[in-house]
């Protein structure tokens, strides 16, 4: 089939005399090869060399089989709208062509149906994997079956385990697939097994799987993490702890300096309820990998026995977390390329900040601007970092200040940019916002991010109270409030300012803002807490009932208890991760209870998996919150969640 495509090629090649090297044949080979290399950077730069000879690219079936080809490498490159756009292109015509491009039809819907399952569209994948199949023979069925296996395995009707079976008796005692081939396909059935809830032959595969591998070592490649972190899902859903942690101590995970997975930014999880069929208790085991850049890429969900929706859900929440790329430069390339976390369903409910409806007049006088609506705003964070930088270099190369404003405060908001460089884009904003003569409440808006950024923690209330005294928030109602709510709220170990009341009184008193605005219920929450401290509960009484709030509402901003201690959290490292070498890290959800306890804490994300989890807990237990006050219910407010790191000196 290469040779036909060469002969097509070189037909349509231009006169030998005129042709610059190298030549159609040679830039056909450099592509091919290094597509079946994965060097797909190189082979897609020589496919667009070739497509630049209008005569070679004239013949239908040269420009088909370009098409698939570049369009493969393209997806791998993760610009997968722009080559399922050229494999579709491509497709027909090969596949018109008959036995001579079958193996391309067949490569063609594999990539198709790799495509999908990255968008976690499971159905439009299992279509491709079965037409792959429906045209294959002997071992050329196995890589369609196990691709059907991980795409229907959530799906719980059995077909998974049907498809697993069959690739699993096709190479068992067939001589053109060593052991190794072997206990990659055993695995895969392992994990539908595991998925349908049958543990014990799960389990059972999977050390037979990790035999023919030879057994736990310390030479760990991807199929070796693949099998022994399975089995410590297996292990752990078994009740065989120990083994558990004994599995992922020979994958490696959690054992190297730092735990750079901490760092990551915007972790979202899904929401536990009827929209997913989640309950808070169950749980999910996610794999993915990590670009230098710090954004995710190949998120396969592993074990999701909650079903189908459940899976993409997870899955898709996990696209969209971001790192710094500092901090994804520091985990070792094996780790970065697929890694696992432990998740569960969110029982809270995201409040805007305190700060969201100066946010909201920011955005309305930006809008009156004209400034043209960003491409990167739903993006993870480390995808959209590069393209904010494009977007400011072109606004300043067209003198666009208002788009600069823009994109400098996207860049300062990113948890991904550097701290000095987040620090001078908040910066510039700020003086551009002065310089455009931005509303008050826009330029409060701007002036409060850049000292969230820019002081350190025990600074920022010096530097709240100095935009405080600036005559133009002063005269601004809306930025006022948000000023004198901000600096009131007590923080980590911090009580409330003494003149808190005093703050918030200029808040709640007089008609500045509505009576339901959220920053005036905010204020008066703040007012009952503080009066129910000082004993005054027919004071705290009457500030609640001036919310219009149930007993069981929270504030329609972000407003929580602050934490007033942790407890002994020294004696909290589980003795056997220390004796193993794990660090890690936990993120727990809890209720706050008016008195500051936490009520019902759960583990939402960890990393290992498994090993943190009892511990944080424990710790969760021992954490207290400042009061609040409710006038009939024992529960502050629902959902707070920490991170918590379990750090081992070395």
């Amino acid at each position: 089939m290469s040779s036909l495509i060469l002969a097509l090629l070189l037909a349509g090649a231009a006169d030998p005399q005129q042709q610059a090297a190298p030549t159609l044949q040679q830039l056909f080979d450099t592509a091919t090869k290094a597509a079946a290399e994965g060097k797909c950077t190189e082979a897609v730069q020589a496919f667009e060399q070739i497509e630049q000879n209008q005569k070679a690219m004239s013949a239908p079936t040269v420009r088909a089989a370009v098409d698939v080809r570049k369009g493969y490498c393209l997806a791998m490159l993760e610009h997968a709208d722009e080559g399922e756009a050229a494999i579709r292109r491509g497709l027909p015509v090969l596949a018109a062509r008959g036995a001579d491009f079958a193996e391309e039809v067949r490569q063609s819907h594999l990539a198709l149906a790799r495509i999908a399952t990255l968008r976690f569209d499971y159905p439009a994948a299992a279509a491709e994997y079965r037409a792959v199949l429906e045209s294959s023979t002997g071992r050329d069925r196995v890589r369609p079956l196990l691709g059907l296996a991980q795409v229907l395995m959530f799906d719980h009707d059995g077909e998974a385990l049907r498809y697993a079976a069959e690739a699993r008796a096709l190479v068992q005692g067939n001589p053109a697939f060593g052991k190794r081939d072997v206990a990659a396909v055993q695995t895969q059935y392992a994990r539908a097994l595991l998925n349908a809830g049958r543990v014990k032959e799960g389990y059972a595969e999977l050390k037979d799987s990790l035999r023919k591998q030879g057994g736990l070592d310390l030479k760990v490649d991807v199929s070796d993490l693949s099998t022994r972190s399975d089995l410590a899902i297996a292990a752990w859903l078994d009740h065989d702890i120990d083994s558990a942690r004994n599995y992922l101590a020979y994958t490696g995970a959690g054992r190297f300096k730092d735990s750079p997975f901490t760092r990551a930014r915007d972790m979202d999880l899904p929401p536990c309820g009827e929209a997913y069929g989640l309950k808070p208790e169950d749980s999910a085991i996610i794999e993915f990998s990590l670009a230098e850049d710090g954004h995710v890429s190949g998120v396969l969900p592993i074990y999701v026995p909650a079903g189908r929706t459940a899976a993409v859900a997870f899955g898709r929440m996990v696209s969209g977390w971001s790192w710094t790329p500092e901090a994804a430069q520091s985990i070792p390339p094996l780790f970065r390329s697929t890694t696992r976390v432990e998740l569960r369903c969110t029982t809270g409910i995201e409040r805007p900040p305190l700060t969201a409806p100066l946010k909201q007049a920011f955005a309305d006088w930006l809008e009156t601007q004209h400034v043209a609506d960003a491409g990167w705003a739903a993006m993870p964070a480390a995808k959209a970092a590069p393209l904010e930088r494009a977007a400011l270099a072109e606004a300043r190369a067209k003198g666009d200040r208002a788009a600069m404003l823009f994109v400098l405060l996207a860049l300062g908001d990113n948890g991904t940019v550097s701290q000095p460089d987040r620090k001078a884009a908040l910066a510039e904003a700020v003086t551009l916002g002065d310089a455009l003569s931005a509303p008050a409440a826009a330029r409060a808006y701007l002036a409060i991010t850049e000292a969230s950024v820019s002081h350190e923690y025990g600074s920022q209330d010096a530097a709240l109270r100095a935009l405080l005294a600036r005559p133009d928030f002063q005269n601004d109602p809306l930025s006022a409030a948000t000023l004198r709510v901000m600096i009131a709220m007590p923080r980590f170990r911090r009580r409330a300012p003494a003149d808190g009341d005093a703050l918030l009184a200029g808040v709640t008193e007089g008609n500045a803002l509505p009576d339901r605005h959220p920053l005036k219920v905010a204020a008066l929450l703040q007012r009952a807490n503080i009066a129910a401290g000082k004993g005054d509960v027919a004071a705290a009484q009457q500030y609640f009932a001036k919310t219009g709030l149930t007993s069981r509402q929270c504030s329609l901003l972000g407003l929580k208890p602050a934490v007033r201690g942790v407890g002994n959290v020294d004696s909290a490292f589980p003795m056997a991760a220390q004796q193993m070498g794990f660090e890690g890290w936990v993120k727990i959800e809890f209720d706050v209870a008016t008195d500051g306890r936490t009520i019902a804490p759960r583990i939402v994300s960890a990393y290992p998996a498994f090993v943190f989890d009892e511990a944080g807990v424990g710790m969760a237990k021992s954490f207290r919150y400042t009061t609040s006050y409710r006038p009939e219910d024992g529960v502050a407010c629902t959902a707070e969640s920490t991170p918590v790191m379990f750090r081992l000196s070395h």
